[in-house]
């Protein structure tokens, strides 16, 4: 019998004047909410103290959009299983 998952991967960067400050990476599951993932990562060490402020912005919107993410898996995990319950 087939198992399968799905998920959703999701990247992002932060920049400012083109030069990127930090790179995000998500990764979304349908199985288990604890295995999601969520990682920053801080290119330019210098950039980043210079604009912090600017780097947590981004790094909440891309919170949002893993948020947005969760929901949509779990949206799409209750449709399947109601139509398993049918």
């Amino acid at each position: 019998m087939l198992e399968s998952t799905k998920s959703i991967t999701l990247t992002g960067k932060s920049t400012v004047n083109g030069q990127v400050i930090a790179n995000f990476t998500a990764n979304v599951f349908d199985d288990d909410a604890g295995n999601d993932t969520f990682n920053t990562f801080i290119t330019n060490k210098e950039l980043y103290d210079a604009n912090k402020k600017v780097v947590r912005k981004d790094t909440q919107d891309f919170q949002n959009l893993v948020y947005d993410a969760q929901d949509e898996i779990a949206s799409s995990a209750d449709k399947t299983a109601d139509k398993t319950n049918e």
